[in-house]
């Protein structure tokens, strides 16, 4: 983390990441006590499917929002896409390079679930659900390694 960067961490409101963090945390409780075995079952469920696609949706705004205040703080970068976002975060040091790749995914997720661009994917938002749940809570962690850094 350069100097400039330094400085601007101060700038940051570690009140607005702690609730943010706080938001993700209870989305994920709530999605983790829904159980879905199969991808049937979530199919002939509308109720289930929504709360599963609604509660996505909801971590991944808090994710970008997140997103968006550190960038603001850390970087002269304005990004264009929520997807540059996550880069310049990259690019100052604030999360991990490895992981920029699955955050980008997020962040078009989320597009698609917001505006609908086809139709959501059943099978796509159950292997989510399924399978990358986890993803949201090495955000998490990197936010909370963040928070303990003398912001």
């Amino acid at each position: 983390m350069n100097i400039a960067t330094f400085r601007r961490l101060f700038l940051i409101d570690k009140k607005l990441l702690e609730r943010k963090v706080l938001k993700i945390e209870g989305y994920l409780r709530e999605l983790k006590s829904v159980k879905v075995e199969t991808l049937q079952d979530y199919r002939e469920n509308f109720v289930i499917k929504r709360f599963i696609e609604r509660n996505l949706e909801l971590i991944i705004e808090q994710i970008i929002d997140i997103c968006r205040h550190l960038v603001s703080r850390v970087s002269s970068k304005v990004p264009e896409t929520y997807s540059e976002c996550f880069e310049i975060l990259a690019e100052e040091g604030l999360i991990s390079l490895k992981n920029v790749e699955v955050y980008k995914k997020m962040a078009k997720f989320r597009n698609l679930l917001i505006h609908s661009y086809d139709k959501v994917d059943d099978e796509i938002v159950y292997g989510i659900y399924k399978k990358h749940l986890n993803d949201f809570s090495i955000f998490l962690q990197e936010m909370k390694v963040l928070l303990k850094s003398d912001l």
